[in-house]
């Protein structure tokens, strides 16, 4: 008789728990969220708590390009993106956001094995701006997320917790044209593209070279940097050098790499020219300050942003760019309204010299 009125107490206690964790007004005042101008279709589906827009922490966040950890035991999310986090535990009043404590009007809440959370919130904190339509019962997020794989030094990387580099500062400069605030999210790089296409992302920078097979699929904007290769050389040299010159000469490359295939094109003209292909470009900076090899071929972002923080490096970029290709921002084929505005503020902080101050920061002056 104990025993049975011990299950029929655990079993009252959990559903009335589970009662507790259900927001009063869910399947009742159910609302639409837009990012970027587009509806987004959560399972389960926004809805209104207490006056507060209630969405998937998971699925939201992650869409501007944040990271989401539950802690299961504990029944917390926390939700990540650079040095910006929010935390919050399911049924509790209290997060804290970017380090200050902030009192929740609408609880957090599992509803189909989902943590629903305050929108407000989520915005708020990854500093996103956020619009209500009272009549079409729609929450807004104004923004555009831009997919970038941010692990390619110096154009965008992670340091501090931060997204840094040379397109991070581009699209910053080109928020304060657009007027809208630009997310990055990180895709790995070969899903990018794919991305796009679905509609899950407005548009690609990420060292994303412009060609014929990739403009059968995307349309780019106006080109913002030639990736190309440069010479390497020790400092003194000749600045005039141009490939030719290095006939007969011990060269050095990265394994693998485009400059390799430059290299080879040249001793095919040259038979005597030595060719010194190495793993990284750190053991080609050292061949070339030490003299080992005569030059060599690199590529040229991550040779600038070498030596923009080593100055003290016995190196220097000689003569002309053998080979480069153009880079531009990608966005889905005939979406002409967001290219034309893409496409004027890169014109516009090219003319107003913002451009010139970022690229000067991240890879010294031009060649």
């Amino acid at each position: 008789m104990v025993r049975k009125r011990c299950v029929s107490v655990i079993v009252l206690v959990a559903v009335l728990m589970l009662f507790l964790y259900q927001p009063t007004a869910y399947g009742q005042q159910a609302v639409r969220v837009k990012v970027a101008g587009k509806t987004i279709e959560t399972d389960p589906a926004p809805f209104i708590d207490n006056n507060r827009v209630m969405v998937p922490a998971r699925e939201i966040a992650n869409i501007l390009g944040a990271n989401v950890n539950w802690d299961g035991q504990n029944q917390a999310v926390k939700i990540e993106k650079g040095n910006k986090q929010i935390a919050m535990t399911i049924g509790n009043a209290q997060a804290v956001v970017n380090g200050e404590e902030v009192q929740l009007e609408a609880l957090p809440v599992i509803v189909k094995g989902r943590a629903m959370v305050p929108l407000r919130i989520l915005a708020e904190g990854l500093q996103v701006p956020l619009s209500w339509d009272s009549i079409a019962h729609m929450v807004s997020l104004d923004v555009l997320v831009a997919g970038s794989s941010v692990d390619f030094p110096p154009f965008e990387f992670v340091e501090n917790n931060e997204y840094v580099g040379f397109e991070i500062d581009l699209i910053h400069a080109m928020e304060e044209v657009l007027g809208e605030r630009i997310v990055i999210k990180d895709i790995r790089f070969n899903q990018l593209i794919p991305s796009l296409s679905s509609g899950e992302i407005d548009l690609v920078i990420s060292g994303l070279t412009i060609f014929e097979q990739r403009k059968e699929v995307v349309d780019f904007t106006i080109p913002y940097y030639n990736y190309g290769e440069v010479i390497l050389s020790a400092k003194g040299s000749n600045k005039d050098v141009t490939l030719a010159d290095l006939a007969g000469k011990k060269i050095a490359c990265q394994s693998g790499s485009r400059a390799q295939e430059i290299v080879g094109g040249l001793i095919n003209k040259y038979p005597n020219t030595l060719m010194a292909a190495l793993a990284t470009t750190e053991e080609i900076f050292s061949a070339v300050e030490q003299g080992i090899v005569d030059a060599a071929i690199v590529p040229h972002a991550p040779t600038a942003y070498y030596l923009t923080r080593h100055g003290g490096a016995n190196l220097m970029v000689v003569g002309e760019v053998p080979d480069s290709q153009p880079m531009g921002i990608a966005v889905q084929k005939g979406n002409q309204e967001l290219l034309d505005k893409l496409n004027h503020s890169l014109e516009t902080i090219m003319e107003n010299g913002t451009y010139d101050l970022i690229y000067e920061k991240w890879f010294g002056p031009k060649i």
